[in-house]
């Protein structure tokens, strides 16, 4: 008897064995489908079909790591097989972002388990609040630091330009007169004064805006 003809009946088996793994596949029984194909390997473990039949059989079950290896497997038999590939290389895409979730979510835990509050979500009404009444706490609060300190320093080096300059305790008084009745300001606002004036204001609109905006993104990223 020939190569050829000892092969026949076991590839008349394998066939057969998946058209009864595909029929199982489809009326969702799942694990019988799983054991067919199974067996089919047992009978030819380097046949590339049956692995991608594997593959697609665990891509459906969500179980990516085993679809992974076994797209692995049949392109490593069938390298020039395209759309195998492609299968492959989303599997590959799949576990990844899987492991990044998963990184994310460890380091959420991290921080809970260790009490750090930098894990808990923000109140973006609180956060607005307190960057209205002072710019930058409500950058702190978010847990965003460098920023808040940035806010608040222009903040203070602002109200220290005016404590400093002739004429700055009366800052607020000639600033409302500037912007309503102009001829009842109290002597002269030097350009510096109104430079920092208007740092200052502009700071203050971006430091209420950008709070809530910045706790309502931070809560979407933890969930």
């Amino acid at each position: 008897m020939n190569l050829g003809s000892e092969l026949d009946p076991r590839r008349e088996e394998i066939e057969r064995l998946l058209r009864l793994a595909h029929i199982h596949q489809v009326r969702g029984e799942r694990s019988k489908a799983k054991e067919l194909l199974q067996q089919a390997l047992e009978l030819d473990a380097e046949n590339a079909g049956v692995w991608e039949l594997l593959g697609d059989y665990l891509r459906e079950a969500e179980d990516w790591q085993g679809a992974h290896d076994a797209y692995k497997k049949a392109h490593e038999l069938a390298p020039e097989n395209a759309a195998l590939e492609r299968k492959y290389a989303e599997a590959v895409l799949q576990l990844t972002r899987q492991q990044e979730q998963y990184q994310q979510w460890e380091r959420a835990l991290e921080g809970k388990g260790r009490g750090d509050s930098l894990a808990l979500p923000r109140n973006p009404g609180l956060a607005f609040l307190l960057s209205l009444l002072m710019p930058g706490v409500g950058q702190l609060y978010n847990g965003q630091f460098v920023k808040g300190g940035i806010i608040l320093g222009i903040m203070i080096v602002g109200m220290i330009v005016f404590l400093t300059t002739p004429g700055g305790s009366d800052f607020v008084y000639n600033l409302l007169a500037y912007l309503v009745n102009p001829s009842r300001v109290r002597g002269t606002m030097s350009e510096v004064q109104v430079f920092s004036a208007l740092v200052m204001f502009l700071t203050w609109v971006y430091a209420f805006i950008d709070a809530p905006l910045s706790a309502a993104a931070r809560n979407r990223l933890l969930e």
